[in-house]
């Protein structure tokens, strides 16, 4: 038997995974609100526990994996991402 050469993609040597191809840009919506809107006030339209529409708005504090954390009178609330309909920035 003969010994073969196997070639190896190019950007083997950038990830170090022979044969895997980078994953293309995705240039969709993303998941997240901007950084940019922390601190702001944030109008939020969403459906509560019992599928009823609700809207809301108060300061947009942080977001995490489950959903957006906010200031609304006063308190600090979690709206889950699969609740909301709407996020916009109130002028």
């Amino acid at each position: 038997m003969s010994e073969t050469t196997i070639a190896t993609p190019a950007n083997e040597a950038t990830n170090g995974l022979p044969g895997a191809v980078p994953m293309a840009r995705r240039d969709g919506p993303r998941g997240m609100l901007p950084s940019t809107w922390m601190g702001r006030s944030l109008r939020v339209e969403y459906t509560d526990s019992e599928g009823s529409g609700r809207e809301t708005s108060g300061i947009y504090l942080d977001h995490c994996p489950v959903g957006i954390i906010m200031n609304i009178r006063g308190a600090r609330t979690l709206i889950a991402w699969d609740r909301i309909g709407l996020a916009e920035l109130v002028e």
